[in-house]
């Protein structure tokens, strides 16, 4: 469910439900991003692997660049340029576990001023993100990275250029939370 038009997701390219993807030395871009939430997105998938890409190098698009959900593990993105949507260049949520991100240049910034988001809500699992590394993560411009961590742990920076928003994370968990407990008590949908 996409969380800017409360529809189903509309995504340019999904890996879901399935294992041993390996993708390589492509531009990933639609013709009318702004049609589209995510532009690469995956849910339930393991084992899978991004190479030196283009992803999303025009922007424009309701969400992500690359949002990953739901039970994802062993997933590695490496050598690869990320551009930010409207919101992120990279989400990372739904008990996800076991991300490396290694040798990324992120451009743009979404709305919220966040680069990498890690731990939000995600409608399918309260199971935390976790083991997640960024190698050698920096943006275009030079500025450090920003990033946002709610529901996750074991988060781990080497040679990236890292803000870590503490007040935003602080933020993040309190929404993650208090939005678990309203659909738990079915105030929420």
């Amino acid at each position: 469910m996409s969380t800017i038009t409360q529809k189903p997701d509309r995504n340019f390219r999904s890996i879901a439900d399935t294992s041993h993807v390996s993708i390589s030395d492509e531009t990933i871009t639609p013709e009318d991003p702004q049609n589209y939430d995510d532009i690469l997105k995956f849910s339930n998938a393991q084992d899978c692997k991004v190479i030196m890409c283009d992803i999303n190098p025009h922007g424009g698009n309701r969400e992500d660049g690359v949002d990953i959900n739901r039970f994802c593990s062993d997933i590695l993105i490496r050598d690869c340029k990320i551009t930010s949507g409207k919101k992120y260049a990279i989400t990372i949520k739904g008990g996800s576990e076991s991300i490396y991100l290694k040798n990324l240049v992120l451009f743009g910034r979404g709305d919220e001023g966040v680069d990498i988001d890690i731990g939000n809500y995600s409608d399918s699992t309260m199971k935390k993100s976790k083991n997640i590394i960024l190698e050698n993560v920096h943006r275009f411009d030079g500025k450090p990275v920003t990033l946002r961590v709610g529901h996750a742990s074991q988060i781990f920076t080497v040679n990236s250029n890292v803000k870590k928003l503490r007040l935003q994370s602080l933020g993040l968990k309190i929404y993650v939370y208090a939005k678990a407990l309203l659909v738990k008590l079915k105030l929420l949908g």
